[in-house]
């Protein structure tokens, strides 16, 4: 079965420690209303089906084609901009690049980088 692209696209950033660690970086496209009941079943062992229970995000958008800068900029100002206004309850170990957009978009681009609210109860 073929499923047309879905929006957004986000991909869970998790930095690696030290100056030549790699980040790990897990990709995740959202499954269309149509198909949530019974999804297909993924072909790939590397490729499965996650439910996530409601988010609660922090999100700083910018626009344009994002390179690996781009979402490194955008993630340090939003965690400057959480910080400077005292906020409590941000998990600033992980990020979210979030892109909206088919790759064939080529003007009015809009993505996204969140840090996820901690479960406060």
């Amino acid at each position: 079965m073929k499923i047309d692209m879905t929006a957004p696209v986000t991909t869970l950033v998790i930095p690696g420690e030290g100056p030549n660690c790699e980040n790990n970086f897990t990709m995740s496209f959202y499954v269309p209303a149509a198909h949530q009941d019974n999804p297909p079943t993924p072909t790939n062992p590397d490729v499965y089906i996650e439910e996530r229970p409601e988010l609660h995000v922090f999100s700083r958008r910018f626009h344009g084609f994002a390179n690996d800068e781009d979402w490194i900029v955008n993630a340090a100002q939003l965690h400057d901009d959480l910080v400077a206004a005292g906020e409590e309850g941000v998990d600033f170990q992980t990020y979210y690049t979030v892109g909206y957009d088919s790759p064939f978009v080529i003007i009015g681009r809009n993505n996204e980088v969140w840090f996820m609210k901690k479960d406060m109860n």
